[in-house]
């Protein structure tokens, strides 16, 4: 197996997402016919709020509307896994961040109109809360940028994606020590990564980081 086999694979199949509908504590699947229409969707639906307090409270409990229903992202949706533990953001952790980035309103403002994903994911970062981890901040700001077209130009790392590198770097196919970063420049990456979205790449990295172990 290759990587440009996985990534080929990644482009061309159905992408399935397990979202929990907005008061429901059970999750289902929604389908999409590729990666982007799912983006496509899930981004674009926060560039059609137009009320800045609405977007940040949106953008950090990660709710969005698809086909008229509203869904939780799963990143942020509340369940107990299989071994009891407690995962996504809880109501009172989601209220503190919101609170924290509404009250430095024109500090988020400056990050906006500075046009550069870094400087809004630092903002978030800087007034996160407890439990609200590094994917949360990055989810974050990727769903606030989409509505000013702010976006990455690396790929910024957390989690499974992090792991997905340092399976590359075992393999060879990029420099050691990259998964020690917080984001890795597009140059750094394998050839057949390097004319993606960022975006693109980080979701990439953390769906398929299994079958980067069979190359």
């Amino acid at each position: 197996m290759t990587l440009e086999y996985i990534l080929n694979n990644y482009k061309t199949e159905r992408y399935k997402i397990s979202v929990q509908q907005k008061g429901a504590d059970y999750s289902s699947w929604v389908v999409f016919p590729t990666y982007l229409e799912y983006f496509e969707n899930y981004l674009g639906f926060y560039s059609t709020l137009n009320d800045l307090d609405i977007l940040v409270n949106y953008a950090v409990k990660g709710l969005f509307s698809y086909k008229e229903k509203e869904y939780v992202h799963p990143h942020q949706a509340v369940f107990r896994d299989r071994g009891g533990n407690d995962r996504g953001i809880k109501p009172e952790v989601s209220k503190e961040v919101i609170n924290n980035i509404m009250e430095q309103e024109e500090e988020l403002s400056a990050a906006i109109k500075s046009n550069d994903f870094d400087v809004l994911y630092d903002f978030i970062k800087k007034n996160k809360a407890g439990k609200f981890g590094v994917l949360d901040v990055y989810d974050t700001a990727l769903r606030i940028g989409s509505k000013y077209n702010i976006t990455p130009k690396n790929v910024y790392l957390h989690g499974s994606g992090t792991i997905a590198i340092r399976t590359l770097e075992t393999k060879r196919l990029i420099e050691e020590d990259l998964s020690a970063k917080k984001y890795i420049a597009l140059k750094d990456l394998p050839e057949c990564l390097q004319n993606m979205n960022p975006i693109y790449i980080e979701d990439f990295l953390n769906l398929k980081r299994m079958d980067f172990m069979r190359i």
